[in-house]
């Protein structure tokens, strides 16, 4: 046998506490995950009752208790070693698994990155068991009174790990987590009894149901008359469960879920197989909504491809994507959800079928196919149906303005001369002037300077405005001595106010105006915890909120928003704090000063006036940032005389 502390060796074995600490980084990515393996454990325990409670969103306290078949004082401590499990007994049985918590290394991974304490008893039993373990050492067990089942209580995540437990998100966003991986499994189990308490605060309370119950229970009694069932059996697969009405569509992708054997799986491929049937039915910029449900054979599925495992790979993707994309069609139409011609309404106009029979002549058409547009030959002219003297005067009044544009020695466009052209003295003056300052636009030392000069001076205003002007309805022309500025109006106030939502963000200094009428904001369980964490921040931008029973009042809004539905931007802020990345403190931040700024600038297509097109020139020319958007858009473009006339040559 090798000696396996020989001196010299550059391989060697690792202590087991460190090896438990790699497989929890695998397995332990966040709180949620372990919320999400002490639920599955629950699960394979039999439990019908599984109350969940986290403090601090999971770093200090994560708390799961079961009604489940509990543990015996020997399995107590053996759950909590490496690769232990009830499942398997041979490598074959991993082809054959249909229950959740399988891995055999959940629970130890918990154990080497947290203190953790295990209560459990066998109904059998008349008294439990208690196990204290912290960074995967025993400190203690002792015999307990305690209610049959489990209790894992797992403190202080990653205590032992200061560099893992910085990394972690902000609680408001580790909470949104841990809900979204409760969710999951209520969405699978809904004959289970489901709790979820944060900081004392009861989030959900699920009783036994069924599905469309459960679902209803999640996402509020609005989105119950926009599901829609699906249900389709083959050999191969059975898929089930609900799609949402092209109406039920939102701006992100929450409300999108796939179970296979009821675990929650990401399938970009079957998700694409949906999408593409709602992709005529719902705008560009909103998700369908849908929970469906799979079920296929254990050993025609790999679910060990990815460590959370929810990236699962199927034997037959390629055959099972067209029966998921015909049943979602098939519920869709059922159910009227799509527009349809009905044919079997009263009234409604006959129909002639044709009976073969030459009542009705065929159309003709007579055309001469030597007819030449461009030939002046008289046989042409009337062979085309044209009479000769109307043509020939047509003819000879165009031949006529040419000659008469020819004789005058005028050509097309006349451009002005700046060397030696006719141009007045005060026009000359005023050329150079412009082109001086507007020589130093790309100037990225000047460019600051020499634009608030230029549009600071109430003179300078109004020598522009006559080369200020609005084209396609959505750009501002600035036309100078030798160049033309175009300016994105839509892009440019977003850029204006980016800067100045952010500046607000930063400072808590915030214009408001008040509405006349307060907007209710009717909110499910699910998404009223979103703006509770982001309601500092909305506050911050100018919005004001007064509670209302279990909602909200929208009592004011930003400045820069009239004519905008309130509901309307707030369910889109809400939206956009959903899209950011946990690890970063400034991101909400920034995606909410963007999302409104984009809602609330100018749009396309909008008329602007002299005086409009000039307060936008002068705030946008004062930002800190003007060549690009917050997103990396462009927003002006400098198009030179040279190039103009080298393009027209």
């Amino acid at each position: 046998m090798l000696d396996k502390n020989l001196a010299g060796n550059t391989i060697r074995v690792l202590p087991e506490s460190v090896a438990n600490q790699i497989a929890a980084g695998e397995v332990i990515q966040r709180p949620a995950s372990a919320v999400k393996e002490l639920m599955e454990n629950a699960i394979d325990a039999g439990a019908s009752q599984i109350d969940v409670l986290v403090k601090d969103a999971g770093k200090s306290l994560i708390q799961v208790t079961d009604n489940g078949k509990g543990m015996s004082p020997q399995d107590a401590i053996l759950a909590f070693e490496r690769h232990a499990t009830s499942k398997l007994s041979v490598a074959t049985d991993l082809l054959k698994i249909r229950s959740m918590g399988f891995r055999g290394e959940a629970l130890a991974s918990i154990a080497s990155v947290a203190q953790v304490e295990l209560q459990s008893k066998r109904p059998e039993d008349e008294l439990g068991t208690k196990v204290s373990i912290a960074g995967s050492k025993i400190e203690n067990q002792e015999t307990v009174l305690c209610a049959s089942g489990s209790r894992f209580s797992a403190r202080n995540l990653f205590y032992n790990l200061p560099a893992r437990r910085k990394f972690l998100g902000s609680n408001a966003k580790e909470w949104l987590h841990v809900r979204s991986e409760f969710i999951q499994i209520a969405l699978a189990y809904p004959e289970l009894q489901l709790s979820l308490v944060h900081n004392g605060e009861s989030i959900f309370r699920l009783s036994p149901s069924g599905l469309r119950q459960r679902i209803v229970a999640i996402y509020g009694e609005q989105l119950n008359k926009k599901l829609f069932p699906i249900e389709v059996e083959t050999e191969i697969v059975r898929i089930s469960g609900f799609v949402g009405s092209p109406d039920a569509a939102r701006k992100r992708a929450s409300e999108q879920f796939f179970f296979v054997n009821r675990r929650f799986i990401r399938h970009p491929y079957f998700r694409k197989s949906i999408l593409s049937v709602f992709e005529p039915l719902v705008p560009p910029s909103y998700q369908p909504v849908f929970f469906v449900y799979l079920e296929a054979a254990p050993d025609s599925i790999d679910v060990n491809i990815h460590p959370t495992k929810t990236e699962v790979k199927f034997e037959h993707e390629q055959i099972i994507w067209p029966i998921l994309n015909a049943a979602v069609r098939q519920s869709l139409g059922k159910f009227h959800a799509v527009p349809s011609l009905d044919f079997d309404k009263e009234n409604a106009p006959e129909i002639r079928v044709f009976s073969g029979e030459k009542d009705v002549p065929p159309p003709k058409v007579d055309f001469d196919p030597s007819y030449n547009p461009f030939q002046r030959k008289s046989d042409s002219v009337h062979k085309a149906g044209i009479s000769l003297p109307d043509r020939d005067k047509q003819i000879s009044h165009w031949e006529q303005l040419y000659r008469d544009f020819k004789a005058e020695g005028k050509s097309a466009v006349e451009l002005p001369q700046t060397e030696s052209g006719p141009i007045s003295k005060i026009q000359e003056e005023k050329e150079s002037y412009l082109k001086e300052e507007l020589d130093l636009l790309f100037d990225e030392n000047s460019q600051i300077e020499a634009l608030q000069t230029l549009f600071s001076a109430s003179e300078t205003l109004d020598e522009i405005g006559s080369n200020l002007f609005q084209v396609f309805g959505r750009y501002i022309v600035l036309v100078t001595a030798d160049a033309l500025l175009l300016i994105d109006q839509h892009r440019a106030q977003t850029r204006i106010l980016f800067e100045q939502y952010s500046n607000q963000l930063d400072t808590g200094q915030s214009f408001s105006q008040t509405l006349l009428f307060p907007e209710i904001l009717a909110l499910d369980k699910n998404r009223l915890i979103e703006f509770e964490s982001i309601k500092p921040d909305l506050i911050s931008l100018g919005f004001q909120f007064e509670k209302n029973g279990e909602n909200y009042l929208i009592t004011a809004t930003p400045e820069h928003t009239q004519g905008l539905h309130p509901v309307a931007i707030v369910t889109d802020l809400l939206d956009a704090s959903m899209e950011s990345l946990p690890n970063f403190s400034n991101e909400l931040k920034d995606k909410l000063a963007l999302r409104l700024a984009k809602s609330t600038a100018i749009p396309y297509g909008q008329k602007l006036s002299l005086i409009e097109m000039k307060n936008l020139c002068q705030h946008f020319f004062d930002c800190a940032i003007r060549n690009h958007t917050p997103e990396g858009k462009k927003i002006i473009l400098r198009v030179s005389a040279q190039e103009i006339i080298k393009r027209l040559n």
